[in-house]
């Protein structure tokens, strides 16, 4: 009975060590596979994972041609992408940091066709010889490759590394196989050629912003429902918003980038939050100015608004809060993830308001005929707001007013004498407009409506 007892005990033990192992690997697993989805979940954020360095040997790699767009029209003619606007690379102080970002230029232009085992695509293995790279070097590099190059859109926000007699082994990943980037980018770079085809080339860099601006949201729509990559990733890129007219605020960002670099015109992607939420937007430089445009945010449900269009630091942090830059200290802690410049945006020179709206320093006749003529243009470029600055001669109480207190109410007398011009086909509403004011920035945004 004794020797069956033990048995017994003996047996239990095994069962519950074998239990509690099974459940131990059980946690271990869902912990990685947590780490790893989160490593997908976000646009902004690059994760990593260790490698095997001698597991690559029976990889295929295929070479994927740069993305071809032919704009003719633009001086001096643009036959491929030519990002010479490399804020990136420039934070780079580290040889082999720098040797790196250039290794990603040709080997992420090489990926396999077959499926790994976390269903990623291989990009050809770099090798950095005799330096062991940290892992924060590492995403340094992909992070500023990556934010100067918006075309790359297939590459995966993981990447894997590992050591190997003193050298760095460093993997990186694409969302879909070789054949099918290539066909994509085919596709992306038609989508491109025939977006920008009516392009005046007589227009000046304000107006060839505004083109690519309006054309992009003509062509694009915010992708409400979409949290995270594995609701898709092509949300979160410049195919996303070019050719499915689908994306988030990354996607956006990274479609404005690449357009706006191949008219010649210096942007960048800033990173930072919006009411609190993780956001993305760009960087424009026009002259020796730079200025924020939010291309998102001026994708309105209403129409095309141009509230962040050329605007100043002062004015996007009324409700976007700007990430750290890379290198100060507090980048590290930054949620939003790194910035690699930010330039000083003090001008109010091309914003939309000053360049393409309407401003009102008195009411007399001059004022309503030009107004009347303003509306006009503005229903005939089949535009949803009229866009008002108020002038220094003119309190902006006075001016709301006038428009829309005063007996008679001023903008419906405008509404009716543009109707007249407008002929039948094209006809304002009196009823249905909505008023929005800035008197901090003394500007106001109507929105009219159509019958």
């Amino acid at each position: 009975m004794r020797g069956g007892g033990s048995v017994r005990k003996n047996l239990s033990r095994i069962l519950v060590t074998i239990f509690f192992g099974f459940t131990l690997t059980l946690i271990v697993s869902c912990i990685l596979l947590i780490i790893n989805s989160v490593g997908i979940s976000d646009g902004t954020k690059l994760e990593a994972v260790s490698i095997d360095p001698d597991s690559d040997s029976s990889s295929v790699y295929r070479k994927i041609e740069e993305v071809s767009v032919e704009v003719s029209d633009i001086e001096p003619p643009t036959p491929t992408f030519d990002f010479d606007f490399s804020f990136g690379y420039s934070t780079l102080t580290d040889t082999n940091e720098k040797y790196l970002y250039h290794r990603f230029k040709r080997n992420l232009y090489y990926i396999t066709d077959q499926k790994d085992d976390n269903g990623y695509y291989k990009a050809e293995r770099i090798t950095v010889s005799r330096c062991e790279l940290t892992e924060d070097s590492i995403r340094h590099a992909l992070n500023a490759y990556i934010a100067d190059n918006p075309q790359v859109f297939w590459v995966s926000n993981l990447f894997g590394y590992a050591y190997s007699d003193g050298n760095t082994i460093i993997e990186c990943y694409s969302m879909v196989p070789a054949d099918k980037i290539r066909e994509m980018s085919d596709t992306l770079s038609e989508k491109i050629t025939h977006m920008l085809e009516d392009i005046d080339p007589k227009n000046d860099e304000y107006h060839l912003e505004r083109y690519v601006h309006d054309t992009l949201l003509k062509n694009c729509t915010y992708a409400n429902d979409v949290k995270s990559v594995s609701d898709g990733w092509e949300y979160f890129t410049s195919y996303g918003a070019i050719v499915n007219g689908s994306a988030v605020c990354e996607g956006y960002s990274k479609a404005m980038q690449m357009l706006l670099s191949i008219t010649g015109i210096p942007s960048y992607i800033i990173r930072g939050e919006a009411d609190g939420v993780k956001h993305m937007w760009n960087l424009v430089k026009l002259g020796e100015e730079w200025y924020h445009l939010d291309s998102t945010w001026n994708d309105s449900e209403g129409g095309i608004s141009y509230e962040y269009f050329n605007v100043p630091t002062a004015i996007i942090e009324d409700n976007h809060t700007i990430g750290a830059l890379i290198g100060t200290g507090n980048d590290e802690s930054d949620r939003t993830g790194p910035n690699f410049f930010i330039p000083e945006c003090n001008s109010m020179d091309m914003n939309f308001y000053v360049v393409d709206g309407f401003t009102i320093n008195r009411f007399d006749n001059e004022t309503d005929q030009n107004m009347v003529a303003f509306i006009v243009n503005v229903v005939n470029n089949d535009e949803a707001y009229l866009h008002i600055n108020v002038g220094s001669d003119i309190t902006y109480e006075e001016c709301i007013n006038t428009l829309f207190n005063a007996p008679g109410h001023r903008i419906y007398h405008y509404i009716d004498l543009a109707n007249e011009l407008l002929g039948s086909s094209r006809q304002l509403s009196r009823s249905g407009m909505k008023l929005l004011k800035h008197e901090d920035r003394n500007q106001l945004r109507i929105r009219l409506s159509y019958i």
